[in-house]
């Protein structure tokens, strides 16, 4: 069985309550695998034994790190994760902070290329209003974008979507084993 690990941070709770619904959203495809971690009770060290890693950030203010975040992000600088997959997922404010929208999932992945990790769960910009974002590569989102201010109504089918895309890129189903949402 895959083991991933599920590192979050979060100040009011939203980042959180995501995490747990993508861990909800792989138990129903292979339950027990996703371990979650909040990074301000947990130091980072742990990253290494997992098969895959998630990490949750919200961005605040004007594109800076959540609190719990800036202060283990340095844990990392002490981690191999060559040839490990990390996928990542953000939350923010695209009307608020149109200029650093998900800046912090950009810096988070930053990091973990740093580090050596490989990148997966990508996702579309299409259907997001906001003007510049760290975390913007090719078009593409460096993970789950998420936005419980402006469009709370998309979480779920979201979530729902890109777990399995990125259960299928962590090798645990097979695109015949998809669910279609």
């Amino acid at each position: 069985m895959t083991a991933i690990g599920l590192y979050y941070g979060t100040s009011t709770g939203n980042t959180e309550d995501a995490a747990e619904q993508i861990q909800k959203a792989f138990d129903a495809l292979k339950p027990g695998m996703v371990t979650l971690i909040d990074v301000m009770k947990q130091d980072l060290s742990g990253m290494t034994t997992f098969d895959g890693l998630i990490l949750g950030i919200p961005t605040w203010n004007d594109g800076e790190l959540q609190s719990d975040w800036e202060d283990a992000i340095s844990q990392m600088d002490d981690l191999d994760l060559q040839g490990k997959q990390v996928a990542l997922f953000g939350l923010g404010d695209e009307n608020g902070y149109p200029d650093t929208y998900q800046d912090a999932m950009g810096i988070l992945a930053r990091k973990a290329r740093e580090r050596g990790a490989e990148l997966v769960g990508f996702w579309p910009t299409e259907g997001y209003n906001f003007e510049v974002s760290q975390a913007v590569e090719d078009g593409h989102f460096l993970g789950l974008a998420l936005d419980n201010d402006v469009t709370p109504e998309l979480t779920a089918d979201r979530i729902k979507q890109w777990v399995q895309q990125v259960a299928i890129e962590f090798g645990v189903i097979t695109n015949a084993e998809s669910v279609v949402v």
